[in-house]
């Protein structure tokens, strides 16, 4: 089972093992060169807990006056004057301590050559250090800004699609009325009958707005019920048949697709023949994707200038929510007199 650190603790662990890193390095070092000595091996191991010391401090500091949120430039040259800061608290530290050892100061030793030549050798160190800690600062703002910009689009896209799924609630309901109104002066009875569809039809319409997907299957019901609607307001004009695959059924799809589909075949294709038609729905999963036809009796000639709403929504809608792999085209079949809207949706 993998180690989870939180945050605080992955830096004290980066903190001890670094400094204890070159505290090793330094006494091989001393081996090697034939410097070695206890007071020198001492002052080493005296000053991995001053640079820890020194470098928490600087830490602390940089998380107060929020240096890592500073542009690049300011940041840089901060890091930079620090690096040397940092080198001279660190010698002069080491120096009081050996003193301390020694049991005296020994001010003849201290030049300014001599300190410039110890900071630079420990800003090696220090450079490192600060090095480190700034990029995993920068790593950090910019995750934090990618996060922030993918929260930001998320909310814009939650938005946009329910004003998309809103935006059904009318347009679909003012023609399911239409369907009623039709037959209010014609046929009361049936108009009774289409009252009844229409509240089931209600009743959904009030509920897929607080769903992104819904199933196959509940989309067929209340295709049914619209289909039924319709079939009681054309009569014999309208025919229609569902071939449905089982396994289609559990797929999930936008909710009021089918729906629309129905609604964009009626309208523009069995409403505008004296003679009416047939709409044939068809839904099956083939190489893992959900593959769904509905055919009407009419012939489809776009017009850029008037694009319905059913059919933009239906595009926009499958976009944002598969990233364009879902696939929504329209074609005629001259030769059957028919044209088929067919969605592609994959796998989630």
């Amino acid at each position: 089972m993998p180690i989870s650190l939180s945050k605080h603790q992955a830096y004290w662990g980066c903190q001890i093992f670094g400094w204890s890193a070159f505290v090793l390095y330094e006494i091989v070092n001393l081996l090697g060169l034939g410097f070695f000595s206890w007071k020198n091996a001492l002052l080493m191991l005296l000053a991995a807990p001053l640079g820890i010391g020194i470098t928490h401090a600087y830490r602390a500091a940089l998380i107060r006056w929020q240096v890592l949120e500073m542009t690049f430039a300011r940041m840089a040259l901060l890091a930079l004057a620090a690096v040397f800061g940092l080198s001279l608290v660190l010698f002069s530290g080491l120096t009081i301590i050996a003193w301390a050892v020694e049991g005296k100061a020994n001010w003849a030793e201290i030049s300014l050559n001599y300190i410039f030549m110890s900071v630079l050798n420990w800003s090696r160190y220090l450079f490192v250090w600060v090095l480190t800690y700034h990029l995993f600062g920068l790593m950090e703002r910019v995750n934090r800004t990618q996060i922030e910009r993918l929260s930001y689009e998320n909310q814009l896209k939650n938005v946009e699609l329910q004003n998309l799924k809103a935006q059904l609630n009318p347009h679909f309901l003012f023609n399911a009325l239409n369907s009623v109104k039709a037959l209010t002066h014609s046929d009361p009875v049936r108009a009774g009958d289409a009252v009844m569809l229409l509240s089931d039809l209600l009743r959904y319409s009030l509920n897929y707005e607080k769903q992104t997907l819904v199933p196959l299957a509940d989309e067929l019901a209340v295709t049914r019920d619209y289909l039924a609607l319709e079939k009681i307001r054309f009569n014999q004009r309208l025919e229609y048949t569902l071939d449905i695959e089982p396994a289609a059924e559990k797929w999930l799809i936008p909710p009021i697709l089918l729906v629309t589909l129905a609604e964009n075949a009626i309208k523009h294709g069995i409403a505008q023949s004296l003679q009416g038609g047939l709409v044939r729905i068809s839904a099956k999963v083939d190489k893992g994707h959900l593959q769904i036809d509905v055919s009407n009796t009419g012939c489809y000639s776009p017009r850029p200038d008037r694009q319905g709403i059913g059919l933009t929504n239906i595009r926009r809608r499958l976009d944002m929510l598969f990233g364009g792999k879902a696939v929504f085209h329209i074609h005629n079949n001259t030769e059957q007199n028919t044209v088929t809207a067919s969605v592609c949706i994959p796998a989630l």
